[in-house]
């Protein structure tokens, strides 16, 4: 029985033990016991009209306590159920269910089905004072059935009954909680909480399905705990290795760092190869170029720059002067048919005078010429 109370505090929650009386509220948890007076709207059990508020009131208190609530019971004072000490023949617990069924309702200031109520064996007799003594009632009023002979041995039996409608409040309270209530009792005659739940008794179908969901987590919760510890030992078992593998490992550990090295020196080569085959496809090679500008250049004709063209790489323009027409054509021939470029054409083309050192020379008429080569495309070693 501990171990299931232990698994059932673990899956729902511990049980939070609600006494509360006319005036005062004491919540019981363990070593914790509480006590605090009700405000004035909740005294004389008015937190029956006010479930939600008192709930919110008593939530606040949990929070500052910090009492976890998922399920609880809730005692009532006395004054709160009708408490009845009757003498009865020795019966078994069915057969009290159906006194109480059958027998009790006369015994009860309540209407038939309104109320919830119990019979409990009650092995000394009571004294409620003067009040109380209007409520015990001697067997001679009973039916035959349950006093069949004078000689019958008589028993005190204490019939507890409270309201459904208060029963229901008491569900609300424990809704607006956000707890299960479990279990209704009272405070007895001797000032001890009575050990009877007056919460309506499931059907069989509702015990069954309780049950059965109760077992399921409890399986649940075994299984959990039994991969949790395999799991555990796997994984002490996975770590032993690997710190065994890794003592075998140190002798090898220079050995590794060195041929990381090696691999990130090689990774370095090839970027660098890399780089510097994308520089010799990409960069422009002027020297060949300018060697057969400066072979085809025919007398009588002169540079005067040349320039790469910004719009397009691998055009070069070549501006110059020439003292005949025939001299830039030539020149243009010999560029083309280079195999430094692949293609020569004339751009611009004008005349103009330039100025002549020599006294009394007025200058000497020129052509000036613009022409745009492109160069030819180097070829892979290897291709023809």
């Amino acid at each position: 029985m501990n171990i299931i109370k232990f698994l059932k505090d673990g899956l729902f929650g511990k049980l939070v033990v609600l006494i509360i009386t006319g005036t005062s509220v004491r919540i019981c948890q363990g070593r914790k016991s509480p006590e605090y007076e009700l405000p004035k709207t909740f005294q004389n059990f008015n937190f029956f009209n006010h479930t939600e508020e008192m709930a919110g009131w008593l939530q606040a208190i949990l929070q500052e306590e910090k009492i976890p609530i998922r399920r609880c019971r809730i005692v009532l004072d006395s004054e709160q159920v009708y408490l009845q000490t009757v003498k009865l023949p020795v019966m078994t617990a069915e057969e009290r269910r159906n006194w109480v069924r059958w027998e009790g309702s006369q015994y009860v200031p309540f209407e038939p089905g309104t109320y919830q109520a119990v019979l409990l064996s009650w092995p000394d007799s009571v004294n409620f004072g003067l009040v109380q003594e209007s409520r015990v009632t001697v067997a001679t009023d009973l039916s035959a059935k349950w006093q069949p002979a004078e000689e019958a041995k008589l028993q005190d039996f204490l019939l507890i009954a409270i309201s459904l409608e208060k029963i229901e409040a008491l569900r609300q309270f424990a809704g607006f909680l956000k707890a299960k209530l479990e279990e209704v009792s009272a405070i007895g005659p001797k000032q001890a909480a009575l050990p009877v739940n007056l919460l309506p008794v499931a059907s069989g179908k509702e015990v069954i399905l309780k049950r059965s969901y109760q077992a399921a987590a409890v399986l649940c919760l075994l299984l959990s705990g039994f991969l949790a510890v395999r799991g555990g030992i796997s994984w002490q078992r996975a770590k032993s290795a690997w710190v065994e593998a890794e003592q075998e490992l140190i002798p090898y550990h220079s050995v590794k760092a060195t041929y990381e090295e090696s691999k990130k020196a090689d990774y370095r080569i090839r970027q660098y190869q890399q780089k510097l085959q994308h520089i010799s496809r990409t960069e422009i090679v002027w020297a060949s170029a300018l060697q057969t500008i400066g072979k085809t250049i025919p007398e009588g004709c002169w540079l005067e720059g040349l320039q790469q063209k910004q719009t397009k790489a691998g055009q070069l323009e070549i501006k110059g002067c020439a003292l005949h027409l025939e001299q830039i054509t030539k020149f243009l021939e010999k560029l083309e048919r280079s195999e430094a470029f692949s293609k020569v054409r004339l751009v611009e083309s004008g005349t103009r005078r330039i100025e002549l050192k020599t006294n009394g020379d007025k200058g000497k008429k020129v052509l000036s010429f613009l022409l745009l080569a492109e160069l030819a495309p180097v070829r892979e070693e290897g291709m023809p």
